[in-house]
């Protein structure tokens, strides 16, 4: 759970992720694939909603109406930013990653140990919010808001590919979480002008390179 379920309510827990129970881990090199996220694990939360079906429900028994009450604090993590967490944290293996915009954390959810930090280059880019990440094999994915898309090595968080999605200097800027489908990347993108289409890309996961892209609305020009 996340200070962000309650930023209504709570402003100070803005840049602080909670958590409440302990999570069993393991080592994040075992990575996960596509297949794992059709089913995933429980004691996991690989994708944005938990899995494809989208209703963000954990079938973990562990948590009951009967002792909900008697949780507490196991360990407060702060990131030292001061933007918003939006993001839905990703469970793989043991380790939790939290996204900002620019910002990208791998920490141990067994004891809120940082295991590294990624920082994205400045840009001026649209600092809106971030709403998460996503995993594949041993990558980590999160887009910019300058509208690009970031493959992260997930044992150490050094950048294995950047590509561009959309040109930042026209109006666009990307906040969503990646979604993996099988060895398709989606990624989504929108800008704050009638102009821009909004348009959706598929990216290959291993290499970066765009397989197709789905447009929103009939790009200028086009007939």
């Amino acid at each position: 759970m996340t200070c962000t379920t309650f930023s209504h309510t709570c402003r100070r827990c803005a840049e602080t992720v909670v958590l409440v129970l302990a999570l069993g881990g393991r080592g994040v090199a075992q990575g996960i694939d596509s297949t794992a996220l059709l089913n995933p694990s429980p004691d996991t939360w690989p994708t944005y909603h938990g899995d494809y079906s989208g209703q963000r429900h954990s079938r973990l028994t562990q948590i009951t109406p009967a002792n909900v009450s008697q949780l507490t604090l196991a360990w407060a993590f702060q990131t030292g930013q001061s933007t918003q967490i939006k993001a839905t944290p990703i469970l793989v293996n043991g380790i939790l990653f939290l996204s900002t915009p620019d910002y990208l954390w791998a920490i141990d959810a067994r004891s809120a140990r940082q295991l590294w930090q990624y920082k994205y280059r400045d840009n001026t880019g649209f600092h809106i919010g971030h709403r998460g990440v996503a995993v594949y094999k041993d990558f980590v994915y999160l887009t910019t808001p300058d509208a690009h898309l970031v493959a992260l090595d997930a044992k150490n968080g050094k950048v294995r590919w950047d590509v561009e999605i959309a040109d930042s200097k026209k109006g666009y800027w990307s906040t969503n979480a990646p979604l993996l489908v099988r060895n398709h990347l989606l990624v989504g993108v929108a800008g704050d002008f009638d102009n821009l289409p909004g348009m959706l890309k598929s990216i290959d996961p291993d290499t970066g390179e765009t397989q197709w892209i789905l447009y929103s609305t009939t790009p200028p020009g086009t007939p």
